[in-house]
């Protein structure tokens, strides 16, 4: 007999973060689940580990492959599974006790496409709470509505509407293969294009307040890398998008959240790495002349603050030198 839900585990190269992850699935208070754990070809004892827990609770199913990415390795334990409820969690995160309990509720009473739940930001043993997200039952038109209004950019929550990536969700099976397929090919932002598309074919979604998944920040972390190749991933994600989204739905939301990636791989990722004006100019050029980012700047102002309209200015007219001067220079020497 099939479960009745089944958890997808990618797990790479996360020998110090994966028992937590599996404890807490092994702890769930929701009993009739398996967990699917794909080892993508790791070369520390990530997949000793996933063995053993197979050995010690028959619920856990283990494959072994070679490397090729996240999106590939969710495809293939979504192949392998069984349960008409599908649910993510990464391998170097973990759930609360009633995470399946709380999340597989409104599908199966209340006849819920798609759940989604809150989070909290782990980072060095500290636990970080971001504003809290929306509430609610939205169907059909109501999803739409909450697309072009809240999803890619919330006024409250100053980001996303609902948690943007697979993690937190739980769906229902039909959905899910051809919204993976979506995400494949990139290495950032894969699982928020695959959830998007699963959103858009939900008749009826759920968000719940409660805080179930624990998001675990750590060095490594393909969120927390930068490098030039990081700017085309954007921009694909962003086309990808766009691609996807129905006629008149989601348009400025689209834009805003353009401007937000663009400012936090400069902000944070260039910044992080101490990149030289002569790197930033020459990177920054690249970017600026791709089709998306010439259509993204044509419209003379961005209507988010003063700050936010300087640096789109200095942008758009590419005075590159002088966005560095004003404000990289002085954090990237400190």
């Amino acid at each position: 007999m099939n479960p009745i839900i089944s958890i997808v585990v990618p797990v790479y190269n996360v020998e110090n973060y994966l028992r937590p992850c599996l404890d807490s699935i092994m702890a769930q208070t929701f009993k009739d689940f398996e967990a699917v754990l794909v080892d993508d070809g790791s070369t520390d004892c990530s997949g000793k580990i996933c063995d053993e827990y197979a050995q010690l609770d028959n619920r856990f199913v283990v494959i072994h492959k070679q490397n090729e990415g996240v999106a590939k390795a969710r495809i293939t334990a979504f192949e392998h599974s069984r349960g008409d409820l599908i649910t993510f969690i990464d391998s170097d995160d973990f759930v609360t006790p009633d995470y399946l309990e709380k999340l597989s509720k409104p599908i199966l009473e209340e006849n819920a496409d798609m759940v989604s739940c809150d989070y909290c930001k782990v980072e060095n043993g500290k636990i970080k709470e971001p504003r809290a997200r929306l509430s609610g039952s939205f169907t059909g038109n109501q999803i739409l509505d909450f697309i072009d209004n809240h999803y890619f950019y919330d006024q409250t929550t100053r980001g996303y509407g609902l948690t943007c990536f697979l993690c937190t969700k739980m769906i229902r099976r039909k959905y899910v293969k051809e919204g993976l397929k979506q995400g494949v090919g990139l290495w950032f932002g894969e699982d928020q294009l695959s959830m998007f598309y699963m959103l858009l074919q939900s008749q009826r979604l759920v968000l719940i307040p409660q805080r179930l998944y624990h998001y675990i920040q750590h060095e490594g972390q393909a969120v927390k890398r930068y490098d030039e190749s990081l700017w085309q991933n954007i921009i694909e994600l962003l086309e990808r998008y766009q691609k996807l989204l129905p006629q008149g739905i989601g348009r400025r939301g689209l834009r805003i959240r353009t401007w937000i990636h663009i400012s936090l791989t400069i902000n944070q990722k260039m910044i992080s790495t101490k990149i030289s004006m002569n790197d930033f100019v020459r990177h920054l050029k690249i970017v600026l002349s791709q089709p998306y980012m010439k259509e993204f700047f044509k419209q003379s102002s961005l209507n988010l603050g003063k700050k936010n309209e300087v640096r789109y200015w200095l942008l758009k007219h590419g005075w590159l030198r002088i966005f560095y001067m004003l404000f990289m220079y002085k954090r990237i020497r400190s």
